[in-house]
């Protein structure tokens, strides 16, 4: 069974509820929908970005195992309010377990309108958030997780395209199981959410399963409460 978390992207407000100012952003307990990415897309993107990637790489790239993958997309407005524009997360190769060069790119019209890279994990997922720091712009939210010796984990960071590159909002845990460890493995999982404004302000409420989320069984073990996301060590060059 896969546990890697899926995005919750909710706009719309639980009128009744004291916390009605925050937004769901996402959710552990649930599996991921990846998006399906046009031909005509992904033709665009090995052709223009691949290149480019090969060249910003040069020999650290020597040794990968295998060459641009398409993880997944999101839409939202990532470098300019009220814009309709597409971010795709993909892998330009594998340089070791759980090690890897990535990269997203954003289209625009079938141009691109943005392109970063990095170096870091095998990243799973990408989503929109709907604008947290109240700019207009769509932050991104990058899913990771693996699994070593029977247990998996989870985590998410939040960034945003800025003119002078990347913005950083932090990281934090989302998932965490020994389920291929143990026989009677034991799950926890995040639900997060974020107050708006200039700085926002993320909460977590966390759950648990006895037979590792089999048939949706998950017990609140955590109240929500805010949570200081920690630093971001990822250093995402932006080449666009």
């Amino acid at each position: 069974m896969n546990y890697f978390p899926a995005f919750v992207l909710l706009l719309i407000f639980a009128i009744q509820s004291p916390m009605q100012d925050l937004r769901p952003i996402y959710d552990a307990r649930r599996s991921p929908e990846s998006a399906k990415t046009p031909d005509a897309e992904v033709a665009i993107l090995k052709r223009i970005i691949r290149p480019i990637d090969r060249k910003y790489w040069g020999k650290l790239s020597d040794n990968c195992d295998g060459e641009f993958e398409l993880i997944d997309v999101a839409q939202g407005a990532f470098t300019k309010p009220q814009s309709s524009q597409k971010a795709f997360l993909y892998r330009y190769c594998a340089t070791g377990h759980n090690f890897a060069l990535n990269g997203i790119a954003v289209l625009e019209d079938g141009q691109i309108a943005a392109h970063l890279v990095y170096e870091g994990s095998w990243d799973n997922a990408v989503g929109a958030l709907p604008d947290i720091d109240g700019d207009g712009l769509s932050e991104i939210l990058i899913a990771t997780g693996g699994t070593n010796m029977g247990e998996t984990w989870g985590v998410i960071s939040v960034i945003e395209l800025s003119e002078k590159g990347v913005k950083k909002f932090g990281i934090t845990e989302t998932y965490s199981d020994n389920c291929g460890a143990v026989e009677k493995g034991k799950a926890s999982a995040h639900r997060l959410q974020v107050r708006v404004g200039a700085t926002p302000t993320f909460y977590r409420e966390t759950f648990v399963s006895q037979d590792c989320g089999k048939n949706g069984t998950w017990a609140k073990s955590e109240a929500l409460k805010p949570i200081v996301m920690r630093k971001d060590e990822i250093k995402y060059q932006r080449l666009k």
